[in-house]
């Protein structure tokens, strides 16, 4: 699909407005550069292990997640897929990537921090729901399906967010179910300040003591 420039808070709007009723999945980046490939699949260290290498670390690396992380979320079910979840929320590196079903929120992440280059919105027409009661093992999934977890924690709940999980995670993601939406690097200052007056910053999308101290000083201070 042909990429769409939004240079306005107009452009979004109708941007948004033209999907009508489809089901559609939004992540923002802040690099024109940046393909949809999940976290774990950007590492040097892993780019030339076979699969069965790769599926070994991530494995390894999720273990020890859930050894240190289960004191403290004693609410948490024990299954890989909710602990893969809250991984990925927390910043380790796993085969899901992040998306959301507000487009405010993907505008928010991608012009959030200060980039000296034009940033992009994803939107991806997607439909395939993993069943993860049928499909307990997320290391085995053979297609890049949606992951919607429970809502562990109050970020994936005030961002909208869910997933999509890859077979394997070094690949981009490509299709032509996608649509790019190029945010020049003149408007992103402006955009964040938008999104603001409409409820969307860093408080209200991590809503912890990190997220609102964050966002008060970028409301009170010359920050980005």
């Amino acid at each position: 699909m042909e990429d769409k420039i939004i240079d306005s808070f107009g452009a979004f709007h109708d941007a948004v407005q033209a999907y009508g009723k489809k089901t559609i999945l939004f992540r923002g980046v802040k690099n024109i550069s940046y393909g949809l490939v999940p976290k774990v699949g950007r590492y040097k260290k892993f780019k030339d292990l076979t699969i069965e290498a790769l599926e070994k670390e991530e494995r390894t690396m999720l273990r020890l997640f859930r050894e240190r992380a289960w004191s403290t979320l004693p609410n948490v079910k024990s299954s890989d897929w909710e602990f893969l979840a809250l991984a990925q929320h927390h910043g380790l590196p796993t085969r899901l990537l992040d998306w959301t079903r507000n487009p405010l929120v993907a505008a928010y992440f991608a012009v959030e921090e200060f980039h000296s280059d034009d940033s992009l919105i994803y939107g991806y027409h997607h439909r395939t729901f993993i069943n993860i009661d049928r499909n307990p093992d997320p290391f085995k999934i053979t297609t890049i399906s949606r992951f919607i977890p429970n809502h562990i924690t109050p970020r994936i709940t005030a961002q909208v967010g869910l997933f999509t999980v890859h077979p394997d995670p070094r690949k981009p993601l490509e299709s032509d179910k996608i649509q790019r939406w190029i945010i020049p690097n003149s408007f992103r200052k402006e955009l964040k300040r938008i999104l603001y007056n409409y409820g969307i910053h860093r408080a209200s999308l991590f809503p912890d003591l990190d997220g609102l101290s964050k966002h008060i000083r970028w409301l009170r201070t010359d920050e980005y």
